[in-house]
Order: structure tokens, then C-alpha cells, then sequence
């Protein structure tokens, strides 16, 4: 794949987000993989741009690639990548569509190295990538007047059950997982009273995992793999960061105390902070993000584990510990 997009770049650098095509002592290298997308940096008359190119088919995307181009032509200034070029065919000599984007400084910083100023910096980066306020949430690409008008995180959760039980029945049938997502079920429709007293809705990045946060110059924050970006509650970028039920590297270990901290610097940091509701409100709806999402990532480990033979040793282990631990710990939470 080196070769190909060196050659794609000198024939057609335009193509790859490039003003001009690469010369001697220029650089093209794996920055990393993820399920969906490889990332590569091409370097190149002094321009650096991320070139993310599919790992699989289109269809099989968990979203269109364009819901994330689009996304990020919202995005404030000095939050995340600047969105370059989108080829959403095979049809090109990469072979497999791709996106590209411009280089983000920083690096990811495990949980450990995360300061109470980091954490800081993060919520007033969030109100800053929060600003622009909407009536309606949904996907971004959808006309603003069909989208919804509530966020039904408990809606949601059935729809992404059944979607479960449809693919992965194994995964579903299993006794825990059974009695798990009854709760789970149980609790976010109590929690969906809070969502629909929302008032407005923002562009939220979706995923905001530790892995997804880049670290520059110690308290500054950038943004990374905007895949799962919509119109939707800022609680949910609240929420993906961590908590009382965490996964190392993924999410951060935070007391609660420390979580509601986290949304009092937000919150005093936005410029919307009475239609997103008071810290309480704030807090019950963050609480139900992260049971949603640390459940429905468990079912995708589950998942790994029944269907991929060609797992090492050790990635069976991780995945069989974090399905566990997550298991044990939501069951706590709701027990």
C-alpha cells in the first residue's frame, strides 16, 4: 500500500490532498489500524495528511464515510482534522475507497499520565466543539427537518438489541448477556424521562475514547477518527471518557466526585449551559451513556470471541477479561 499511494501521489497528487507531488526524503508510513479503516501519514513537500483507507467493503462500514466528511467540515477550528478529499469508490489505484485529512499533532496518553488539568482542558475543549447549537439531532447528512426531536438513548437500545439478536444470536442467548440487557433495558428508559427535557442538540464526535484524544504540549487536546459523528446530547462525549466502569486503555478510571467535576468545568465553559440542562441532569444522562456504551462494546467482544478462530492467544484473553469485568461491573451498577 506504500507503493501505491507514493505512485498515486506523484501522478495525481490532488487525489490525496496534496498541492504538489512528493520528492526526495518525503515519507509514507503506518500510523495504525482499526476495524474499519487503516490510517497512513504521507508526507510530502512539507504537507502531512492522513490517508484512511477502508478495510472493508463500503456496505459493511458501521457508517457511510461521508456522515464523517460531512461532520468534519463542522468541526471549530483546533479541534480535530480538516476534511481533504473523499473517494468513496474502489475504483482507484489505492484499490479500496479512502478519506483523507490533515495531520493532527499529539499522541494518545494512557491513563495513568491523564492530570486533573488534562481532564480540565478536555471538557473546555468539548464546549468548544459544542458551541453550535441545533433544534433536531440525527445523522448529519439527513435534511435537518427529518431529523428526530428527542434523543431516545432507550429507542436506540432496543433497535441496536435487535440488531443483536438478528446477527449475533449466539452472542444474545447467552444467560448474562440475557439478564444484562433486561436491566440495562429497564434503566435507560427510566433515565429517557432526562432526555427529553433536552432542549437543543450539538455536533458531537461519538467516540471520544482515550485512544481517540491526542495529547500536544501537556493540557492541549485534539480530536481524532470522527466515524461515529452526528447531531446528538453532549453527554455522550462526556460519557465515552470514562467513569466507574472502565476498560484499560479505552476509558478513564474517574471517582465520582471527579465525573461531576468533569461536568462543572463543561458546563461553566459553555456558552449553552441552561439548554443542556443543570449538573444533575447532566450527570443521570452521562450515567446512561456509559451503561449503553459499555454494554453494546461488550456484546461486540462477546462477538470476537465466538466468530474470529484467527484471534491470538492473547487477544482471546483481553477480550474474554474486558466481556467479564464489564459483565461483573454492570451488574453491580444495576444490581
Amino acid at each position: 500500500m506504500a507503493d501505491r499511494l507514493v505512485h498515486l501521489a506523484g501522478q495525481a497528487p490532488a487525489s490525496v490532498g496534496l498541492s504538489s507531488s512528493p520528492g526526495g526524503g518525503d515519507e509514507v508510513r503506518l500510523l495504525g489500524h482499526g476495524e474499519s479503516f487503516a490510517a497512513w501519514l504521507l508526507e510530502a513537500g512539507g504537507q502531512r495528511v492522513v490517508v484512511r483507507i477502508a478495510r472493508r467493503p463500503v456496505v459493511e462500514l458501521p457508517r457511510p464515510m461521508r456522515e464523517e466528511f460531512h461532520g468534519l467540515s463542522l468541526v471549530p477550528a483546533g479541534i480535530g482534522p480538516q476534511a481533504l478529499v473523499l473517494e468513496e469508490s474502489p475504483d482507484n489505484p489505492l484499490g479500496a475507497p479512502y478519506m483523507v485529512v490533515s495531520f493532527v499533532r499529539g499522541r494518545v496518553l494512557p491513563p495513568g499520565q491523564w492530570t486533573p488539568a488534562l481532564v480540565r482542558a478536555h471538557a473546555q475543549q468539548m464546549a468548544r466543539l459544542h458551541a453550535q447549537r441545533f433544534d433536531r439531532c440525527g445523522e448529519l447528512t439527513t435534511p435537518e427537518e427529518e431529523r428526530r426531536e428527542t434523543v431516545d438513548i432507550a429507542g436506540q437500545f432496543a433497535a441496536g438489541l435487535e440488531w443483536w439478536s438478528d446477527n449475533h444470536p449466539g452472542v444474545m442467548n447467552e444467560p448474562d448477556v440475557t439478564r444484562l440487557a433486561r436491566d440495562v433495558g429497564a434503566y435507560l428508559r427510566e433515565a429517557q424521562k432526562t432526555f427529553d427535557r433536552l432542549a437543543s442538540f450539538v455536533l458531537i464526535h461519538g467516540d471520544l475514547l482515550l485512544p481517540n484524544i491526542l495529547v500536544y504540549d501537556d493540557t492541549t487536546v485534539r480530536y481524532i477518527d470522527w466515524e461515529w459523528s452526528e447531531i446528538g446530547d453532549p453527554a455522550q462525549d462526556l460519557a465515552y471518557l470514562g467513569g466507574q466502569i472502565t476498560v484499560d486503555p479505552w476509558h478513564l478510571p474517574m471517582t465520582r466526585a471527579q465525573t461531576r467535576d468533569l461536568i462543572e468545568v463543561y458546563l461553566a465553559a459553555s456558552e449553552h449551559w441552561a439548554a443542556t440542562g443543570t449538573v444533575d441532569e447532566v450527570l443521570i444522562r452521562r450515567d446512561a451513556w456509559e451503561i449503553y456504551e459499555r454494554f453494546l462494546t461488550s456484546l461486540h467482544h462477546r462477538s470476537l470471541l465466538a466468530g474470529r478462530p484467527d484471534l491470538t492467544e492473547q487477544e482471546r484473553s483481553m477480550y474474554t477479561n474486558v466481556a467479564t469485568h464489564v459483565t461483573r461491573e454492570l451488574g453491580r451498577r444495576l444490581g
